[in-house]
């Protein structure tokens, strides 16, 4: 998966245009680092603007909130930060019209490390600072640079004995669109890696037992975290009572994971 990116920006009566066009290749990466071992992957940059630029990489954390949505925080921010395992090279370099650059971005995960930990990358080009006169209260001009975020994940292999997950709190929400139901759970990963889950609804006509399956939707877990999730049933389902089942699939050979509601339609 490649990421280009160019910037027209835009700030109170003020307009700044940079041309930058570059490109960032890959923007996820996945590391499966045994402990006391290390891998290494290479990230491309290509410059694709008219003129020469200069790059900078950094790193940074991520959290994940009770909505599972990600927020950006300095590196070594996050207790599960990737940021002391890792080793980029190089981290600043020129890049004439239309090159190229490859940068290793290395890991080695501690002796005794299992589990996953996780962090960012940012590719951005240097520009020049700014002053401009029509505010004389500007003192400092302002720098404004597009920026490229990779991801970077890393676990270390777990037995699947060891993986731990559940879902409950199913209960209906309120929604404006009239031509569905709305139903909210709670998926918490107990487990010390990240978790891809799979959650699927199950209504069951309690009359008659009939049995409806609708297509799963899939959630990461990061590890000793929960996150609210949304699901939804169509509004045109037959009337009756119906037994209305949530269901976790998280990799584990053993076991589904399951909640369940009563409902009326």
């Amino acid at each position: 998966m490649k990421r280009r990116f160019s910037l027209i920006a835009l700030f109170g009566v003020f307009t700044f245009v940079y041309g930058q066009d570059f490109e960032v290749s890959p923007v996820k990466f996945y590391f499966n680092a045994e402990p006391g071992t290390s891998q290494v992957k290479n990230l491309m940059v290509k410059n694709h603007s008219e003129r020469t630029q200069s790059f900078l990489i950094s790193m940074g954390d991520f959290t994940i909130n009770s909505a599972g949505q990600k927020e950006f925080v300095p590196a070594g921010t996050n207790k599960r930060s990737i940021s002391n395992w890792l080793t980029i090279t190089p981290t600043f370099f020129e890049l004439a019209p239309n090159q190229e650059q490859q940068i290793a971005v290395s890991i080695q995960p501690p002796v005794d490390e299992y589990g996953s930990r996780w962090g960012v990358i940012y590719v951005r080009p240097t520009v020049e600072r700014q002053t401009f006169q029509a505010d004389k209260e500007l003192a400092a001009g302002m720098t404004i640079s597009p920026q490229i975020i990779v991801e970077v994940f890393q676990t270390s292999a777990v037995p699947a004995a060891v993986l731990s997950a559940k879902i409950d709190q199913l209960r209906e929400v309120e929604t404006t669109n009239s031509s569905e139901r709305r139903f909210s759970a709670i998926i918490t990963n107990n487990s010390d890696i990240i978790l891809q889950g799979n959650v699927f609804l199950i209504l069951s006509e309690i009359q008659t037992g009939t049995e409806k399956v609708f297509p799963p939707q899939s959630y990461t877990m990061f590890p000793k975290s929960s996150q609210r999730i949304l699901l939804t049933l169509p509004a045109d389902i037959p009337k009756g009572t119906y037994a209305l089942a949530a269901v976790l699939d998280y990799g584990s050979t053993q076991t589904l994971e399951g909640t369940q509601i009563v409902i009326e339609y």
